[in-house]
C-alpha cells in the first residue's frame, strides 16, 4: 500500500475541508481499498456529515476497507 496514498487520506479525515478543495479523484488512487475510502469520505462531506475516524469507524462494512488499525 502506498505511504503517499494513506498520508494523503489521513490528512483529508484531519482537515476535511480539504476534501472540498482536492483536484484529486479516487479514481486517480492506485489502492483499491483508499479509492473507496476516499469515496466514503466525499460522499459523508457531501450529505454534511463529519469525515474523521469516528464516523468512518461506524461505516457497516469496515472490515472490506481495511478494518482499524492502531498504531501501537
Amino acid at each position: 500500500m502506498s505511504i503517499a496514498e494513506k498520508a494523503f487520506l489521513g490528512t483529508l479525515m484531519k482537515a476535511e475541508y480539504l476534501l472540498k478543495d482536492t483536484v484529486i479523484q479516487p479514481e486517480q488512487l492506485e489502492s483499491t481499498r483508499h479509492k473507496e475510502v476516499m469515496r466514503r469520505m466525499v460522499e459523508l462531506n457531501r450529505v454534511g456529515k463529519n469525515v474523521d475516524l469516528i464516523t468512518l469507524s461506524t461505516l457497516p462494512d469496515l472490515d472490506s476497507l481495511g478494518g482499524i488499525v492502531l498504531p501501537f
